[in-house]
């Protein structure tokens, strides 16, 4: 059987929301580990020797990552809710809404990486979720913005 683009777009916006929802728990419990490589190439020191020089702003830095964490957690739950309840039925704001969030969250980290001058494997992860929300918005572009409003 033939599943149509709306459908195919609708699982990869499902499967991207999953995906932001682990990344998310991962900012949130692993921080230390995961960002251990941008600290030290932000700061020229590795986290534990900045943490015994300056805690205060360490600890800043791990209570920021982990906060930017539950607001992708809330971004990856809203796409998911959203696909659920109303991407899938093609409704057109469902559309502009997981654009607009999803947009907004993965480029927005695309830019820090490159900010930061730290253009390394951890970027991939971002270039995924990335992908994932492109192919699954443009996808089923045609079925959902040209769909006639009830």
């Amino acid at each position: 059987m033939k599943k149509s683009k709306l459908e195919i777009g609708s699982f990869l916006i499902l499967f991207m929301g999953m995906y932001t929802i682990v990344m998310a728990l991962l900012w949130i419990f692993v921080t230390e580990i995961m960002f251990v490589s941008d600290f030290a190439y932000y700061t020229g020191q590795t986290y534990q020797q900045y943490l015994a020089s300056d805690p205060n702003f360490a600890e800043i830095y791990i209570i920021t990552k982990k906060l930017v964490g539950c607001i992708l957690l809330a971004n990856g739950a809203m796409v998911v809710l959203i696909n659920q309840k109303s991407y899938r039925n093609a409704e057109k704001w469902s559309w502009y809404a997981i654009l607009i969030g999803g947009g907004i969250s993965w480029s927005t980290f695309i830019i820090y990486k490159i900010y930061i001058g730290y253009i390394g494997l951890s970027m991939i992860t971002f270039v995924v979720g990335i992908s994932l929300l492109v192919v699954g918005l443009v996808l089923p572009l045609n079925e959902i913005l040209r769909k006639k409003s009830s």
